[in-house]
Formats: C-alpha cells, sequence, structure tokens
C-alpha cells in the first residue's frame, strides 16, 4: 500500500469502510512543534564552530572546539561526570507534564517542546542535540568513562509522538502516553531500554552488543531490526510485531524467536508467549499519522482516541462489545472522528466540557 493509495483511504475516511490491508506504507512527514519561548541563557559566552555535511538526505552535525569557563571552579567527579553548558536553561525539578518532557541523569526535567534548536547539555564526548525538526538526538566522541551509566529519560504526553536517535544510531519513535528510559551512551555487552506506552525502533546493528528493550514482564532482544511494541496497561496485553529482521522474546521464562510480518502476544495471567500473523499496517498506524481500525471493540478504539485527544471516555451499558473497522487521519479534530464512527449506526456520543477542570469527556451512547 503506497502512499497515493493510503491518501485515497483518507479520502473515504466518514464512511469508516472496513480494509483489509496488510502491507506497510511509507512513512507520513509528522508535524513537529519548535517553540521560541524560552530565552537563551549562557553562564558565559562560549565559542563553537560546526561544520556540515550532507550525504543522502541525512545531516551529521559535528560540533568541533567548545570551550567553556565557569565563575567558580568547581570539581567534577571522575564517576559522576556532569552534564555541562547548557544551551537553554533548564528547568530543575518539576514541569508541566502535558508537554514532552527530557529527564537527565541529574534529575533535571527539559520541557523538549519549549527548547529552542542546538545543544541542550554537553560533557567530555557526549552531546544532546535538538535538531531543527524538532527530533532530540545523541552523539559521542571521544573518551567516554566505559563504567558510567547516565540513564535518561523522555515522557510523552497524551495528544503527542515524538522521535529520537540514541547514541549508537537506533531511531525510536514514541506514541502518546509513553515513556523511555535509556543510557545517554551506551558500553559494556548490550544495550538495554525500558518502555511504557508503545514505540517504534529502527535499531543499529551491532552483533557484539545486542539491544534489549524491557516493557512489563516481557523483554524483547534484537541485534538490528525494526518493529513496534504496544504495552499500555488499558490495552491488556503486550503485543510485539515484527517488521524486519529477527526478534527473541523472553517472558516468564519462556522464549520463541519472532519472524517477520508476525506479532507475539504476551499477557499477565498466562506464562504464554502467542505467536500469531500481524496486520503490520494498523500495528503502524500511529506513526504514519493515522488511526486503523479492523475489527476493533469500542473500547479499544476509544482508548485509543482518549490517549491522542486527551480525553476522558465513559460508556452506557451495552456498548461495549460492538466491532468497528475504518481508517481517519489523526490531524482532523475530535467532533469529526466521532461523526464519522456515528455513521457506522453502532453507537452515538456526547462531548461534555468542564470549564473548572478544563476536562473533556466522551459519553458513548447506544
Amino acid at each position: 500500500c503506497n502512499t497515493e493509495e493510503v491518501k485515497q483511504l483518507f479520502d473515504y475516511e466518514d464512511s469508516f469502510q472496513l480494509i483489509d490491508a496488510q502491507e506497510t506504507t511509507e512513512d507520513f512527514v509528522l508535524k513537529t512543534r519548535i517553540s521560541n519561548r524560552i530565552e537563551k541563557e549562557i553562564v558565559h559566552k562560549r565559542s563553537s564552530k560546526l561544520w556540515y555535511s550532507y550525504a543522502a538526505a541525512a545531516v551529521v552535525i559535528v560540533s568541533i572546539g567548545v570551550f567553556l569557563t565557569l565563575k567558580q571552579s568547581k570539581e567534577i567527579s571522575i564517576e559522576e561526570p556532569k552534564l555541562a553548558n547548557r544551551v537553554n536553561k533548564p528547568i530543575a525539578k518539576k514541569i508541566d507534564t502535558t508537554v514532552t518532557v527530557l529527564t537527565l541523569a541529574d534529575g533535571t526535567m527539559v520541557p523538549l517542546d519549549e527548547m529552542k534548536s542546538g545543544v541542550l547539555s554537553e560533557d567530555d564526548g557526549l552531546e544532546i542535540r535538538k535538531v531543527k525538526n524538532g527530533e532530540l538526538s545523541y552523539h559521542t566522541s571521544g573518551q567516554l568513562i566505559a563504567n558510567y551509566k547516565s540513564i535518561n529519560k523522555i515522557s510523552i504526553p497524551k495528544g503527542a509522538t515524538y522521535k529520537l536517535t540514541l547514541a549508537d544510531g537506533t531511531k525510536v519513535w514514541l506514541n502518546a502516553a509513553s515513556s523511555l528510559s535509556y543510557p545517554s551512551h551506551f558500553s559494556g555487552d548490550e544495550r538495554l531500554v525500558e518502555l511504557t506506552g508503545e514505540a517504534y525502533f529502527e535499531v543499529a546493528k551491532n552483533d557484539r552488543m545486542p539491544f534489549k528493550v524491557k516493557v512489563r514482564n516481557t523483554e524483547v532482544r534484537v541485534l538490528g531490526t525494526h518493529f513496534n511494541v504496544s504495552s499500555y496497561a488499558e490495552d491488556g496485553p503486550v503485543r510485539t510485531v515484527l517488521l524486519e529482521g529477527s526478534v527473541q522474546l523472553a517472558y516468564l521464562g519462556n522464549q520463541k524467536l519472532l519472524k517477520p510480518g508476525y506479532q507475539a502476544v504476551t499477557e499477565g495471567n498466562s506464562n504464554q508467549i502467542i505467536l500469531q500473523k500481524a496486520n503490520t499496517l494498523q500495528a503502524l498506524s500511529w506513526k504514519n499519522g493515522y488511526f486503523l481500525f479492523k475489527e476493533n471493540s469500542i473500547v479499544e478504539v476509544m482508548n485509543q482516541i482518549a490517549r491522542w485527544y486527551k480525553v476522558k471516555v465513559v460508556y452506557e451499558d451495552g456498548v461495549e462489545g460492538k466491532l468497528f473497522g475504518g481508517i481517519y487521519d489523526k490531524s482532523k479534530n475530535l467532533e469529526e472522528l466521532l461523526k464519522g464512527l456515528e455513521l457506522t449506526g453502532l453507537v452515538k456520543f456526547k462531548i461534555q466540557e468542564s470549564v473548572s477542570t478544563e476536562e473533556r469527556r466522551v459519553i458513548v451512547m447506544d
């Protein structure tokens, strides 16, 4: 299913025709938000020279010759190198959780949506940068302290997605209401990250250092591959869908190998790993900018809608078992989506807004 075919599907979004798609599509370009509300603050002036080289439409940014002078000299522990020289003023301990937040190893919380493009923090051999399209990237060069584990965490609010590139070159797309904990650089014999929510990974190949994703009681082990993991508590089981390469899953003492085009399902009330044929187009629909429902219950549908549109959902009796299918562009507003679902004749919706709490509730009615 190519980009033109997906566009044709969007043209029929209000009819909510059931589709039977099994192939992946090209990625849509997701809109990113770059805000300039935070003024640039630096302890002392620093100079840097940047060179840009272009290859295959990819831009590699290398920062050379960065010097920092502090007003008061401070000892920097060799065991715990300090992330210093932040271009934008960091937010220390409390922050609005309705924005995308990067939590550094020292507990500093940085509101990524509000930060300018450029270097967020750097230390000898390690640089964290927000690039012009709003993405986050990690770069390592020079000598890093091998035994130092600097864990960062990125948290995505409802109604947003985010992309970052880890220090090993692995690309990660995070869905709404998700978080990822990961080392600022990788050392040792494995690359371990921890996920809540949902993410799509394109893992940089490294035979000597397997990449592992820990999610609840499930561990996904890969060398270099493309896969999606969904682990929202309200959705039930953890689902791992493999698009390319190979993945080994470990769950409560059991292990299984996953082949491309299949998904592994692990549930809390069983120690089994269930392998099933996957609808890869549906698994990646969130990353490509649309909802894709295929024989999904109204609860499964509304869980996705609640995470994206930041609403609370209330069900009247008798509606939770109904199944839906269709495709819908996530850039449209909530009212349009609910109208399309109502055209099926299976349910009706009522939106309530609270002035005092600024909370929106969607009531699902028979």
